[in-house]
């Protein structure tokens, strides 16, 4: 009687401590599910996000016709890259980039803003005007219109940065105004 009243008690034990350790398994992984989820929810609303990176567009738009590399290189995340069609351009590429054409006017209009993990996809429309040399030197005015998604996320201080750039649309116009409406 002696060993049927012990195994019972430790039968009891078990289940109990076995319940026990099932109940702190899945108190942890709710705890590490809604950690992981609220590190890769973005903290602003979608209205936040818009105010915020339609004015990082306006700043990034007076730096691009200034061609004010301290604004553009610390507007730019350090692991930033900008994709073309058929290349990727490195930060460092894109700044020469950014540095080799005169720009005269440059206009970003911001149409969707969206939460990506913990960054903003933003789907803009870009107009640029400028001039450009070619290897005679003779200077030429340009225009482009194009539409590109961006990153967007809050880096060092709370202030917004440009994770990313990719183009996934553009028309170009030499010595001539673009056949668009508003131009």
């Amino acid at each position: 009687m002696k060993s049927r009243l012990a195994t019972s008690i430790l039968r009891r034990s078990l289940r109990m401590n076995l319940g026990w350790g099932i109940l702190v398994s899945t108190l942890l992984a709710v705890i590490v599910t809604a950690a992981a989820g609220a590190q890769s929810a973005p903290a602003v609303s979608p209205a936040e996000a818009r105010t915020a990176i339609q004015a990082a567009y306006a700043e990034w738009a007076k730096a691009r016709v200034a061609v004010d590399l301290k604004t553009i290189e610390r507007m730019l995340a350090p692991d930033f890259y900008f994709q073309l069609p058929d290349r990727k351009f490195t930060r460092q590429e894109f700044i020469d980039r950014v540095h080799s054409l005169k720009i005269t006017r440059f206009v970003e209009t911001v149409l969707t803003v969206e939460p990506r993990g913990n960054e903003w996809a933003a789907l803009v429309l870009e107009k640029l005007e400028g001039e450009i040399k070619d290897n005679n030197g003779k200077t030429s005015k340009i225009y482009a219109m194009g539409v590109a998604r961006d990153g967007w996320g809050k880096v060092n201080d709370n202030q917004w940065t440009l994770l990313w750039s990719e183009q996934l649309g553009q028309q170009q116009w030499k010595e001539e105004r673009p056949p668009i409406a508003n131009w």
